[in-house]
């Protein structure tokens, strides 16, 4: 990747320096560039080097549901010694994990559900008609398809956790279609029979590329004028309630307006500006058989095991789990490999062919809502990150928010839900 792209790397010309290329940084430096503002793009390994390389590439204005929903208490205990569950806590972050589980079991109130999903609801819907500006039609069509997600389960009857995700999808005009098991076969024929029905929540897609979408909307970004710099940022310095000076590795940048978006490592350059978040790195694994046969029709979640399938153009995604543990830590494929196994049996077929494996560490806070805001005391300072599973989902609307954060303009009351200061 060049240092310089199109428009001037030079930050001391640049109204905004924006840290960090996922996309949620692409997406919030794309909305700058339109409105106006000479801005700079900085991160240490380019575009989609992250979360954003290997999700599941879930785009939905339909999606609602929080992670933390009511009876999650008992489920906790299993996390600590089931070392191939859908969720997993790293023994070395067992100790450390415990405030965050604590804010966690806060968050799982029915009422606090309720605030995560109308919050999430408002900054995921239009998502994808924001993707078709940002794009146009004809690259729209080339790096997303809009059939719906399907959530299937092996049990005959619907648990706590799905009728209060149904409350809620009611409660906010979501729709969803309930399929009986032969329903199901004429949607997906190649799943397994243990499937013995499904929901379907229309109105939601998903891209057959998350990098290439990224780097096409960073294409996009440079195109309009946009500078990229890469550089891996070590330090904020401050003075005055302003952001004087992004500091890399081989340089200084000084700063005119600052744009926080760099994911779960944005927990420390967060603390240079006082703000101290439980934001945590809620790790995340996929494989993809690049040469599978099969091909779905929907984009696939197996709500009996936590995890998902999508057909992308690199082939046969599984996507899924989560593991708490230490961002940088090294990957478990252990994790990956019991993703393998639990996609074995969701076929009707054998999974067979290459086999691809990756980690990627997703940016979580317990409200399943991430922090968009300007940072308490600093005049040019600006937070957009922690969106865990949903970044693609809220990326444009979190770019439409920064943006009038930056300009100085009111935003919608909804977006308290936002706020930094929201943990005490």
């Amino acid at each position: 990747m060049s240092q310089r792209l199109t428009g001037a790397a030079d930050s001391s010309i640049a109204d905004v320096v924006v840290l960090g290329a996922g996309i949620v940084g692409v997406t919030a430096a794309l909305e700058l560039q339109r409105r106006g503002y000479r801005t700079l793009l900085v991160d240490r390994e380019g575009p989609a080097a992250g979360c954003s390389f290997g999700n599941g590439g879930a785009i939905g204005p339909n999606t609602c549901t929080p992670f933390a929903l009511p009876g999650i208490m008992r489920k906790i205990p299993k996390w600590y010694f089931d070392l191939d569950g859908p969720v997993t806590i790293n023994p070395g972050w067992a100790l450390r994990s415990l405030p965050w589980i604590l804010r966690w079991i806060r968050s799982s109130s029915r009422e606090a559900a309720r605030s995560s999903a109308r919050g999430m609801r408002f900054l995921h819907e239009g998502c994808l008609d924001s993707y078709r500006d940002m794009l146009g039609p004809n690259l729209y069509a080339d790096l997303v398809r809009e059939e719906g997600y399907l959530y299937v389960y092996e049990s005959g009857r619907a648990s706590r956790n799905e009728l209060f995700a149904e409350d809620l999808r009611r409660e906010l005009g979501i729709p969803s279609h309930i399929l009986g098991a032969d329903e199901l076969r004429e949607f997906e024929p190649s799943l397994s029979r243990r499937f013995h029905r499904a929901t379907l929540l229309p109105g939601n897609g998903h891209t057959v590329n998350p990098k290439r979408l990224v780097d096409t909307l960073f294409e996009k970004f440079t195109a309009a004028g946009g500078a990229f710099r890469l550089a891996e940022a070590t330090e904020l310095e401050t003075a005055d309630g302003q952001v004087r000076v992004l500091r890399t590795r081989d340089r200084a940048l000084p700063l005119h307006r600052l744009v926080l978006c760099a994911g779960v490592w944005s927990r420390e350059f967060a603390r240079h500006l006082g703000v101290r978040l439980p934001l945590v790195a809620e790790r995340g694994y996929h494989v993809t058989y690049t040469e599978s046969p099969i091909r779905l029709n929907h984009k696939i979640m197996n709500g009996s095991r936590g995890f998902g399938a999508t057909s992308m153009e690199t082939g046969l995604q599984i996507t899924g789990t989560v593991e708490l543990a230490d961002a940088d830590a090294p990957p478990n494929w252990r994790r990956a490999e019991a993703l393998s196994r639990a996609a074995a049996a969701m076929f009707d077929q054998p999974l067979f062919g290459n086999r691809t494996q990756w980690m990627g560490a997703r940016p979580s806070l317990p409200d399943s809502l991430p922090v968009i805001d300007r940072a308490p005391g600093f005049a040019n300072a600006f937070l957009n990150f922690g969106h865990s599973h949903w970044g693609l989902s809220g990326a444009p609307r979190s770019a439409k928010l920064v943006a009038d954060l930056v300009e100085g303009k009111h935003v919608p009351p909804e977006a308290v839900a936002y706020a930094c200061g929201r943990f005490g």
